[in-house]
């Protein structure tokens, strides 16, 4: 099979390989571009969580203030074994309920 990625490339090496790997030509050609939005500092004490909805949010998140006993979620397993992520995780592939 042959399959074209389009996301950039530190977002899909690992996936390349893996495809590679398993015998299938892989073709990457980067259509988007995630950049860092700046934004007004949030007081993170006024919410029981965050939700991170991707390992680019996680990337980009200002933690020097950010408690590290505050509820966080995730919606997918590669958000969760994020590099950053040293906080409390609940991830939504893995509920149940």
């Amino acid at each position: 099979m042959h399959i074209l990625l389009t996301r950039p490339l530190e977002d899909c090496s690992e996936m390349i390989l893996k495809f590679q790997s398993l015998g299938h030509q892989v073709s990457h050609l980067p259509l988007i571009r995630i950049e860092k939005v700046n934004y007004e500092e949030i007081n993170f004490s006024e919410y029981g969580g965050i939700v991170f909805t991707s390992t680019n949010a996680v990337k980009f998140l200002n933690i020097v203030k950010l408690d590290k006993n505050i509820k966080c979620f995730c919606v997918g397993n590669a958000t969760e074994t994020s590099k950053k992520c040293w906080f409390q995780i609940h991830c939504a592939e893995k509920c149940t309920t």
